[in-house]
């Protein structure tokens, strides 16, 4: 198993030996499982590769054969109503300023209560739902075999 279950743009492109072109392409066409994770709705996106989909599609040049739950189990395995920004960090392999700007746009939702700022110990921790939301609203291309988002 990867280290992050999510990949970006850059080092798919190494481990498939395919440009970035061609890796979107496989995108659209939901051979392989991934997400937009920019903080805003417009401009640059912000590639991220399911790292599972990325090995199963290397070694079989077939679609990764699973569904909704299980692809956020393997994003995010444990059940906790709550995730702390770190472990959103390493689910999404960015930086915890893209987390900060995830919140502040709205995109994901701080459990009431939690105080949260940048620097060490500021870290905001939001609710399960909200980030299960986020990525199935950001799915890109349409999975092989997944009946709706």
């Amino acid at each position: 198993m990867c280290p992050r279950p999510l990949s970006d743009l850059n080092a798919t492109m190494r481990d498939l030996d395919m440009s970035g072109d061609e890796i979107r392409a496989l995108l659209d066409e939901g051979k392989l499982f991934g997400f937009n994770i920019a903080a805003s709705n417009t401009g640059r996106s912000t590639v991220r590769i399911l790292t599972n989909s990325i090995e199963h599609y290397g070694a079989t040049k077939k679609p990764f054969p699973a569904a909704w739950p299980e692809v956020f189990k393997l994003i995010l395995p444990h059940s906790n109503a709550a995730v702390p920004g770190t472990e959103l960090q390493r689910c999404l392999n960015c930086d915890s300023g893209h987390v900060l700007n995830l919140v502040r746009g709205g995109f994901l939702r701080v459990v009431h209560g939690t105080a949260w700022r940048r620097g060490c110990g500021g870290s905001p921790s939001v609710t399960r739902e909200s980030f299960e939301a986020f990525l199935k609203g950001r799915q890109l291309g349409v999975p092989v075999g997944m009946s709706g988002k």
